[in-house]
């Protein structure tokens, strides 16, 4: 086994077991640390019985019948999980922070500060108004997990992975108690960076040959994405910095402006109303979104992929390597905050937030993926 496919394993191992561990404490019928025995286990024996019928689902002639036909099935059941969960029960508050932030916006309220069913205030940005928009026009926000999965199956059946990868990606997503959570708790995090990882492949297969091909919708798309999440500015970093660099002078200003002409054009509907300077100062996002990291962490992790973007030559490469830096900020914010107080605090009391660290899986089960023995796929670790 490669050193990439190891140490996403034990990535994609240490989230799952830590949100075993955690809400495996509600049941009293099997000690806790059994049961992440027996996951891990689980996990191990099913990779081991992928390995063996790769050559079965790569040969299969009705495959794409099948992954679609179970695909839909799973989104169906995510959507009747959507509805069976009372969002107000929950103990997790971004389903309402996110319809809180749209409903403030539409009302002509600034949303952030505005209180959520847990008393507690936004910390979506702008993009995220948009992104939700759709579901809450709907009737319900919750409705977005569902379907960032339903298109990330269709993109993943479109798409140029062999039939064993795409069962892989499927299987190990579905299998992850950190992503079940995240439907179960109508959370928009982790679709938040699936649908960035959608546009890493998309971007990357649409423009390979120049990625600012096409500037201006390029500029839009990162300010969108940047707006939703400001960790996103790693992947993208990894993605273009290394082509943004052979740009002409006079093309590198050109798409700053148009970055951040959209930036303000997207934020314009919270622009408009604006409270006064000292409560934007108590109640806005940016606040929200960096507590669980201090900032020193934050400057090394955003600034350490400009160093390295650009020597990664493939969409492979930025995976990988996003993989690498999500892994090792999110983690050392874990154990920081461990050390601040204890391990029984950080993890049942809250203290850290672990679904942050849910934004790790998705490049962790795609390293995986293209570490699959007899992939004729680019080897991340050169």
């Amino acid at each position: 086994m490669s050193f990439p496919k190891k140490i996403a394993l034990l990535a994609y191992l240490l989230v799952n077991s830590l949100f075993v561990l955690k809400y495996g404490e509600r049941q009293s019928y099997v000690p806790t640390y059994l049961l992440v025995a027996l996951y891990n286990f689980f996990i191990g024996f099913v990779l081991i019985k992928m390995d063996q019928l790769q050559s079965y689902f790569d040969n299969q002639k009705k495959f794409n019948f099948y992954f679609l036909g179970f695909s839909l099935l799973v989104f169906i059941a995510f959507v009747i999980i959507n509805f069976l969960v009372d969002g107000n029960t929950l103990n997790t508050d971004r389903w309402s922070a996110m319809e809180t932030t749209i409903r403030g916006v539409l009302q002509g309220q600034y949303p952030y500060g505005l209180e959520d069913h847990l008393g507690q205030t936004s910390s979506n940005l702008p993009g995220l108004f948009y992104i939700g928009l759709p579901f809450y026009c709907l009737g319900n926000i919750g409705l977005l997990q569902a379907f960032v999965f339903l298109i990330g199956c269709y993109l993943l059946y479109k798409s140029d992975f062999k039939n064993t990868q795409k069962v892989v990606i499927l299987v190990l997503f579905l299998l992850s108690p950190a992503y079940l959570w995240e439907i179960v708790a109508k959370s928009d995090l982790l679709s938040n960076i699936l649908l960035l990882t959608f546009f890493l492949f998309l971007w990357d297969k649409s423009y390979k040959s120049n990625y600012f091909k096409n500037p201006v919708l390029l500029a839009f798309c990162c300010a969108f994405l940047f707006f939703t999440r400001g960790i996103v500015i790693i992947p993208l970093t990894f993605l273009l910095f290394g082509a943004f660099l052979k740009l002409s002078i006079g093309k590198k200003i050109s798409f700053l402006v148009y970055c951040l002409l959209f930036l303000i054009l997207i934020s314009l509907p919270i622009l408009l109303i604006l409270p006064d300077l000292e409560t934007i100062k108590i109640h806005n996002p940016f606040n929200h979104q960096t507590r669980f990291t201090p900032f020193w962490v934050q400057v090394v992790f955003v600034f350490t992929p400009l160093l390295i973007a650009h020597k990664i030559k493939s969409i492979q490469k930025v995976i990988y390597y996003t993989f690498l830096n999500f892994f090792l900020l999110l983690f050392l914010s874990f154990v920081i905050e461990i050390l601040d107080e204890n391990f029984y605090d950080a993890l049942y009391k809250s203290y850290f937030d672990i679904s942050y660290l849910t934004m790790i899986l998705p490049f962790a089960i795609l390293v995986v993926a293209f570490q699959q023995n007899h992939f004729s796929l680019v080897d991340v670790e050169k």
